[in-house]
């Protein structure tokens, strides 16, 4: 076991001294790490502190949990962290789909909780169907929850899937900084799927317009940020919704986030990619942004599972 690890560690030493972008096919025939649940990875990230500005720990664990699996992968300045993975088999030529998610998250405790969040683990505990912080901190699920399907996606070698560029940004919660920093020339895909909402049973697909509903997430700052205008016409919207009537029995709920007091990175890139047709989903969670933050196990086990069924279909 000694001998495979310190391969691949040799394996990836090389593949950073070749290129900017980090293609580690040489690793192919080594020990791929086991796949594991989204919420077995939630659990992982949950290890490592990262409050907004503090997102380098958690960003190397993900740039190396892709190269270990043979991904190319980027990381820039803002340790925004960008890898692709092949589409699945006979799926290898399809038009990509992105993934998206945000690496840091909002820390605030009780004022009697002890708690350093620069290095402290945070330990998730299930009550019932409710994930909780041990103690009483915020929980990190906005955006751990997007984070952990993401990876668990990644990870799995069974899932039909045309290739996926899954883009983990940074500083999201203090105005969107990572995703307006980052260079969206390096995406090839034009179709972005983000997984930072909190209710498992909207679409949100806009900025606020005036015949659809209004939904809000608190943010941390108020700032300027710009629209996502709405898209008529938006084949990833209508496959989406055609899974979910299977999946659900039921209509999504159309949505567009009111930007005057709420910020999801849809607003950014879709002033910095006008072009992409993009979804914003997410998992049921409670008193975001607060000690009291929990998230539903069953909710992100069956998103988990909707998105699954959507990259067999797009």
């Amino acid at each position: 076991m000694k001998t495979i690890k310190k391969n691949i560690y040799t394996s990836l030493a090389l593949c950073m001294s070749l290129a900017f972008f980090l293609s580690c096919s040489e690793i192919d025939n080594q020990e791929i790490p086991i796949a594991k649940t989204a919420y077995e990875y939630f659990v992982e990230i949950s290890g490592i502190p990262r409050c907004t500005g503090n997102e380098k720990a958690a960003s190397n664990y993900l740039a190396e949990f892709g190269r270990v699996r043979g991904f190319e992968v980027f990381q820039d300045e803002m340790f925004n962290v960008l890898m692709r993975k092949n589409g699945s088999k006979g799926r290898e030529h399809e038009p990509p789909i992105i993934l998206q998610a945000h690496i840091d998250m909002v820390c605030k405790k009780d004022n009697n909780v002890i708690h350093d969040f620069e290095k402290d683990p945070i330990i998730p505990v299930v009550n019932d169907d409710w994930i909780t912080a041990e103690k009483r901190t915020t929980l990190g699920a906005d955006n751990g929850g997007g984070l952990s399907m993401i990876m668990a996606v990644l990870a799995s070698h069974h899932i039909s899937h045309p290739p996926i560029e899954a883009l983990f940004t940074t500083q999201e919660e203090t105005g969107l900084h990572g995703a307006d920093f980052f260079d969206v020339s390096l995406l090839n895909g034009q179709r972005l799927i983000n997984l930072d909402m909190i209710g498992e049973e909207a679409f949100v697909v806009s900025s606020k317009w005036d015949d659809g509903p209004d939904l809000v997430i608190p943010i941390l700052a108020r700032f300027a940020l710009p629209d996502w205008p709405y898209k008529a016409d938006s084949p990833l919207r209508d496959t989406m919704a055609e899974v979910f009537r299977s999946f659900y029995g039921k209509e999504p709920v159309l949505a567009g986030i009111n930007n005057r007091v709420a910020g999801v990175e849809c607003l950014v890139f879709a002033n910095k990619m006008p072009n992409a047709d993009m979804i914003s989903i997410g998992v049921d969670i409670m008193d975001i942004h607060t000690p009291y933050e929990r998230m539903s196990l069953s909710s992100l086990n069956r998103v988990y599972d909707y998105l699954v069924q959507v990259l067999e279909v797009l």
